[in-house]
């Protein structure tokens, strides 16, 4: 395994605390619990790996039509729950030069948010699902990937230019483009950008917590690089250690922290690091 130059992160669990696609629902539909009870069931049978990508959002895309591009944005400013030492990781990786990439099902908004926050040279990109915001919710009225940057851009960093009635005129259409199509394309999409940097495989790294990161990092592994199951549930350990029982993988596998509050991203930099 090579030094590691390009490391790969899920969100949710991860890096943040919540699951923030159905977090959205259930904070901005207060008065529609089924909404909530629905994503909450569809997205725990595909942590647990019993339902694909394509399965899930199939059923969690609809359940957000109606969230605000304002409320979308706030969520990500707001509510979210950072996992202890993510800015020291983000910090630490940026001062050795090694890229850092959100590779998550979560949403474009939530990860555009977090890098117009945290910095593009600290995140230097996203491999993620795009939910489809359009004015007034309306499909045909679709916002481009450009403007929705530009408006969270101009959200976070000119609010005296801000053009304030836009951000409650724009709601999501509950149409979602998949970025990630199953397990097995996290590893294969970081990979592809691996190869635009002139990074070779067992150079990448892979972290993750639960099956929906399964095949990302177990497909790292097997081409040499670092898979990182990091505040990771049984589900996750389960199915890793069985690989790692049945065959020979070039690269390595590690475990650090359990799933919990006290999960900390510090302890996986010595091994980003090495």
């Amino acid at each position: 395994m090579g030094r590691i130059r390009l490391v790969s992160s899920d969100l949710n669990g991860t890096l943040v605390h919540q699951h923030t696609m159905k977090d959205m629902i259930r904070l901005y539909f207060p008065d529609e619990p089924e909404r909530y009870e629905k994503a909450n069931s569809a997205f725990k049978k595909q942590t647990e790996g019993h339902l694909s990508m394509k399965e899930v959002f199939a059923i969690a895309g609809p359940l957000t039509r109606g969230i605000t591009l304002r409320q979308a944005i706030m969520y990500a400013i707001n509510e979210m729950r950072y996992v202890n030492g993510f800015k020291t990781l983000i910090d630490t990786l940026a001062k050795a030069n090694i890229f850092f990439v959100i590779n998550s099902t979560g949403y474009t908004i939530t990860i555009e948010v977090i890098r117009a926050v945290y910095g593009s040279d600290k995140i230097y990109g996203a491999i993620c699902n795009n939910l489809i915001f359009g004015r007034y919710g309306r499909p045909e009225w679709r916002i481009s990937d450009f403007e929705l940057t530009l408006l969270i851009n101009e959200y976070i960093w000119n609010p005296e230019k801000r053009r304030e009635k836009i951000y409650d005129l724009v709601r999501a259409t509950g149409e979602i483009e998949l970025g990630i199509a199953d397990e097995h394309a996290k590893a294969e999409l970081i990979f592809a950008k691996a190869k635009k940097l002139g990074i070779e495989p067992d150079q990448v790294a892979h972290i993750g917590d639960t099956m929906g990161d399964s095949m990302g990092l177990y497909g790292v592994a097997k081409k040499g690089g670092l898979g990182v199951a990091f505040n990771y549930n049984d589900a996750l350990e389960e199915f890793l250690i069985k690989r790692l029982e049945d065959e020979y993988i070039p690269g390595r596998i590690i475990f650090i922290d359990k799933k919990g509050e006290d999960s900390n991203l510090e302890k996986v930099l010595p091994y980003l690091l090495a």
